[in-house]
């Protein structure tokens, strides 16, 4: 299974390229929280040696996921919030302010497992070295497996509250022509990473008004990330072999 995020391209609806994109950061913890447990049992290094779905984890969640969020902080958030009815002060610890904050902690998590993961690569371990690594570092074992768990805690609890307190509101309050134009933008941005390549994720800028934004709670929806499809469609240091 190779996870990729949806391609802009196949979009008119922005908003439902953000749905579709969350199906995949889902499938992604998916993995993870399979390949912890295989970890758990015979050790990290051991099941890195053995599973080759762990590289796919690690460029997912080191790579696409940024995308995916610098995506809601640049194209979705500015736009909702410039929708939503101001009421009385603008808060800072709105919804829009606290999830932007959430993309920071998470990238923070993953760090300690891109540590450990890119140790193993630089050794490339033989396969005694593997079997023995379990017993040898089984306290930095169950850090990491405790790291990985709790970011895939972090990853769904955030999921759920952006489908529930800004994309049912999206849904709500955007006209099909501002979704379109949102994932016009998008498509533009992609188009022009073909050419510049990836950039770094960016800090997101807390002080900017266009999140400043009050998410009114009236128009929250029962509904996840398995809404119909549309047609259109930190920590140990790691260890040492």
């Amino acid at each position: 299974m190779i996870m990729t995020l949806p391609d802009p391209q196949n979009y008119s609806n922005g908003v439902r390229f953000f749905h579709d994109s969350h199906k995949v950061v889902l499938q992604a913890c998916a993995l993870l929280d399979e390949l912890l447990s295989d970890a758990e049992k015979q050790g990290v290094f051991q099941s890195f040696g053995l599973r080759p779905e762990w590289k796919e984890v690690f460029d997912f969640f080191e790579k696409s996921a940024p995308r995916h969020e610098r995506d809601e902080d640049e194209f979705l958030f500015p736009v909702v919030a410039s929708r939503v009815p101001h009421m009385g002060f603008q808060q800072p610890d709105s919804t829009i302010r606290f999830l932007m904050e959430g993309h920071e902690v998470m990238m923070r998590k993953i760090e300690p497992l891109v540590r450990d993961w890119q140790q193993f690569l630089s050794r490339s371990p033989d396969a005694p070295a593997l079997a023995s690594a379990h017993a040898a570092h089984a306290v930095e074992d169950a850090q990491f497996i405790a790291n990985g768990k709790e970011l895939i805690k972090l990853y769904r609890e955030h999921v759920e509250i952006e489908e529930t307190r800004v994309y049912a509101v999206a849904e709500k309050v955007l006209s099909g022509e501002e979704k379109l134009a949102m994932i016009d933008r998008i498509r533009e941005a992609y188009d022009n990473e073909e050419i510049t390549g990836f950039f770094t994720f960016d800090t997101p800028q807390f002080t900017d008004p266009r999140y400043n934004a009050i998410i009114s709670t009236d128009a929250i929806s029962e509904k996840g990330v398995d809404a119909e499809d549309e047609s259109e469609d930190e920590e140990e240091e790691g260890y040492l072999l």
